[in-house]
């Protein structure tokens, strides 16, 4: 029996800080201008229910999301993550990108979206990425994680971190 993404979560956020694990990520991004008609993602419309202002904002591929579409909150609402892009989408250094910490306040649906529609876990996308996390343009998180690599198609790791290592706030509800 493979166990779901809900309790692959809550196993990860239950182990001591030193235990937190490394996946293999893909970075995106999404929102205003980028190509796929997006809305702002810098607003009040996330679903986790919130958004941060200041602070850098993902949303996260299904898998790890935990729950799907119009299901509202999931589980990784509110976790934070050291995004760390490493190569392009063919395999080449990446020269100008950062390693920069988010927070997840969105969801990045498995339904039409390819890099977000990982089985479980375990399973991959097309660049062998157990996760995908889509940066928000509007509020600066794709900026400072790609940097001026010339690139909206990174491939790296994604590392859970205590949120102390965040700077940004949550106090934009709805």
């Amino acid at each position: 029996m493979r166990p779901s993404a809900s309790l692959c979560f809550a196993l990860l956020a239950v182990l001591p800080f030193s235990f937190a694990r490394k996946f293999r990520a893909t970075f995106t991004e999404y929102g205003s201008g980028d190509g796929w008609g997006s809305k702002s993602c810098d607003t009040a419309s996330t679903a986790c229910g919130w958004y941060n202002n200041p602070g850098y904002n993902v949303a996260v591929s299904e898998n790890m999301y935990g729950v799907g579409p119009g299901a509202g909150a999931g589980p990784a609402c509110g976790t934070c993550w050291r995004l760390t892009p490493k190569t392009d989408s063919s395999g080449k250094p990446l020269h100008g990108a950062h390693a920069i910490v988010v927070k997840v306040n969105n969801l990045c649906p498995a339904d039409g979206n390819p890099l977000c529609a990982q089985h479980g876990m375990g399973g991959t996308n097309k660049y062998g990425a157990h996760l995908n996390f889509d940066a928000c343009i509007d509020d600066g998180t794709s900026g400072a994680l790609f940097g001026s690599s010339g690139v909206g198609l990174a491939v790296g790791t994604a590392e859970h971190v205590d949120c102390k290592h965040w700077s940004g706030s949550k106090g934009i509800t709805y």
